[in-house]
């Protein structure tokens, strides 16, 4: 019985962790925060909810789409309901770890009409050290409401990066 225990803990350690390390592209990126800007723009106010669900279908891999409204500088759909407590006078304010706001550069990214990626340096999950995260944000045509996802990655350059939504 002992073993069967440590081999079901060890499978589910396997699974859990293998799912874990899978990684987001860019491209998924790009295609999850589009089709979340759609949910928003045909449902307005009442799709927000479907950004909050850890679970759901925007959130995947090793990250997840969010929804921000930098008018009033909050944000208004994360799977980490913590996120959606956060003071706006703090949000406005958030630095990254080499003193960057990166808040106020993915609000002015997404005025491009195409929308845009952002570079910063944020710690992953489970570490002190940062790394570089790259994000795209895009309006929501018709509402008040930014759509972003991103991952981290040391390789691809921004300009490579905003080829793929012109």
């Amino acid at each position: 019985m002992k073993k069967m225990l440590i081999l079901t803990g060890l499978i589910f350690f396997w699974v859990v962790n293998g799912y874990a390390g899978e990684r987001a592209t860019a491209q998924e990126v790009f295609e999850m925060v589009l089709k979340g800007a759609s949910v928003l723009e045909n449902l307005g106010e009442e799709g927000l909810v479907a950004f909050n669900d850890p679970k759901g279908e925007f959130a995947w891999k090793d990250t997840y789409v969010q929804v921000y409204n930098c008018e009033t500088r909050r944000t208004v759909g994360h799977p980490n309901a913590g996120y959606l407590a956060f003071p706006s006078d703090k949000w406005w304010d958030v630095q990254d770890k080499k003193g960057t706001y990166f808040t106020r550069l993915l609000c002015e990214a997404a005025k491009d009409p195409y929308g845009g990626w952002v570079e910063y340096w944020w710690p992953k999950v489970g570490e002190t050290d940062p790394s570089r995260k790259i994000t795209f944000i895009i309006q929501v045509p018709g509402t008040p409401y930014q759509v972003s996802a991103g991952i981290y990655d040391d390789t691809l350059s921004i300009e490579e990066l905003n080829k793929l939504n012109r």
